[in-house]
């Protein structure tokens, strides 16, 4: 994906700020939100495009769309760690060079490897990622603590969309997160469900839509031990 490849990984420079802690855009945010906006109105000008940095919300009821993260991860980036991802109807990690696709009905895959989702069946076995971030944490019962309790391991890795593209490929045995945009979810749940995985909406437990903001994806089994966990 060039436009993944083309990102200067030294380009951290901050461009704006936004609410919350350590929530802001880089120079490179920017530049690659701007390179894939214009390779898809390259390609089709009549498609609206929802993206992360100069994102319009009345988007999400167009009958379609692009959905676009130009960098997911972006405090992962800035500080050197590799785990950040470019989001564009597919997930492309530039520093390990991987891209991750799926399309409806057609499977899912890593580069040109069919990719499935673990056969793990206990949440006590399970390895998951979930975002650790503050809002996960506060309250005076939290969720992600909870789960990471139940399983065998649990890692933040900072970038959603690359945690849920792991999960597809059984690298992760689950995922979980609360507070996620349209950009966080769109792509990478079609590939996990492309793989194999429930996506499923902690708020009622049935399957999720694309855009929402509360998940927990993983085989079939995993994703309904975590939801009666996480339900209570």
């Amino acid at each position: 994906m060039s436009v993944g490849n083309a990102i200067v990984a030294t380009d951290v420079g901050v461009v704006t700020r936004k609410r919350g802690r350590a929530n802001f855009a880089t120079a490179a945010d920017h530049a690659a939100e701007k390179a894939i906006i214009a390779a898809l109105a390259a390609h089709d000008a009549s498609i609206p495009v929802l993206a992360e940095e100069s994102a319009t919300r009345a988007l999400q009821r167009a009958e379609r769309l692009w959905v676009v993260d130009p960098i997911d991860g972006t405090l992962n980036f800035s500080r050197g760690i590799a785990f950040y991802a470019v989001v564009a109807a597919a997930v492309h990690s530039p520093r390990t060079r991987e891209t991750f696709v799926a399309s409806e009905g057609a499977g899912a895959r890593r580069g040109r490897e069919r990719i499935h989702v673990s056969a793990t069946a206990r949440l006590s076995q399970a390895l998951a990622t979930a975002s650790l971030g503050y809002r996960a944490m506060r309250g005076q019962q939290p969720k992600m603590p909870r789960l990471a309790a139940a399983c065998a391991g649990m890692r933040d890795v900072g970038s959603a969309a690359l945690g849920i593209c792991y999960v597809a490929d059984g690298r992760f045995d689950l995922f979980a997160h609360q507070f996620l945009w349209p950009w966080d979810i769109a792509a990478p749940s079609l590939i996990a469900r492309e793989a194999g995985a429930r996506v499923v909406s902690l708020k009622t437990g049935a399957d999720a839509r694309w855009d929402e903001r509360q998940v927990v994806i993983g085989n079939p089994a995993l994703a309904r031990a975590a939801f009666a966990l996480l339900d209570r």
